[in-house]
C-alpha cells in the first residue's frame, strides 16, 4: 500500500515489478538483475495517480512473469502532489477518452468520419475532437475501444480505420429493436509514429449523444 496525507494525490515517478537488486526480498532466487516488467509502470500509474491510498498486489498474476523462477518484487517512486492534472507531464502516457456531446442524425448510405467532440481525457494530446481523428505520437501497441448507442429502429455500423484503411469493424444495428441497443469494439493496433486512427461510418443513421464514446491508449 502507498499513501499521501493531508490532502494530497499520488502521483507516481516509477515502477517496476520483477528484479534489479540481489538484496531486496533475498528470498528464493536472485541471481537475474535485469528482470523488468514492461506493463508493470503504466499499470501502477493507471491505479494509483490521483488517489489519496492505492493498495497493491505485487504478483505475477497482475504484472506479468517477466523472469520465470525468480524470486520478484515491486518497487515504486512516487511523490504527493496538489493538482495531479496540472503535475502529469509524462510524455510516455498517451491516453484518450472522448465522446459526443449531441446525438447524431446521420444519412444511412453516406459513410462519415465521426468526431467525438469532447474529451474526459487527453494526456499527450494526440486525439483531435475537432477532427475525430488519433495521430500516434510515438511508434508501438496501441488499443482503441469505441462504445456506441442506438435508438430504436436505427443503426450505427462502423468502421476504424488506419490511415484510411480499414482494420475493424462494428456492428450496432438495432431496426428491430424497441429500446437503446449498446454496442462495444476493441481492437488492438501496432502503430507508427504519425500514423492516423479513427472511427467511420458504413451504415448509420443515428448515434446517441453523451453516452456514445471512442478511447485509446499506449500499451
Amino acid at each position: 500500500m502507498i499513501r499521501c496525507k493531508n490532502g494530497l494525490k499520488i502521483k507516481i515517478v516509477s515502477a517496476n515489478y520483477g528484479r534489479t537488486d540481489d538484496q531486496v526480498c533475498p528470498g528464493g532466487k536472485t541471481d537475474t538483475l535485469t528482470c523488468q516488467s514492461k506493463s508493470s509502470e503504466i499499470k501502477v500509474k493507471w491505479n494509483c495517480n490521483g488517489y489519496t491510498i492505492c493498495h497493491l498486489h505485487a504478483t505475477s498474476k497482475h504484472f506479468g512473469d517477466p523472469c520465470a523462477n525468480v524470486s520478484k518484487y515491486l518497487e515504486i517512486t512516487y511523490s504527493c502532489v496538489k493538482n495531479i492534472n496540472n503535475e502529469i507531464n509524462d510524455k510516455s502516457i498517451v491516453v484518450f477518452n472522448a465522446y459526443i456531446s449531441k446525438h447524431l442524425t446521420l444519412h444511412l448510405s453516406t459513410p462519415v468520419n465521426v468526431v467525438y467532440d469532447k474529451v474526459f481525457c487527453n494526456y499527450g494530446n494526440a486525439y483531435n475532437p475537432h477532427s475525430g481523428i488519433f495521430t500516434a505520437p510515438s511508434a508501438g501497441l496501441y488499443i482503441f475501444t469505441w462504445s456506441s448507442v442506438v435508438a430504436p429502429k436505427k443503426a450505427f455500423d462502423s468502421e476504424i480505420l488506419l490511415n484510411g484503411k480499414r482494420k475493424g469493424l462494428g456492428n450496432c444495428t438495432n431496426e428491430n429493436g424497441s429500446g437503446y441497443e449498446n454496442c462495444a469494439n476493441t481492437v488492438p493496433l501496432v502503430l507508427n509514429e504519425g500514423d492516423k486512427v479513427n472511427i467511420r461510418t458504413i451504415a448509420a443513421n443515428y448515434l446517441h449523444g453523451q453516452w456514445s464514446s471512442f478511447k485509446g491508449w499506449k500499451v
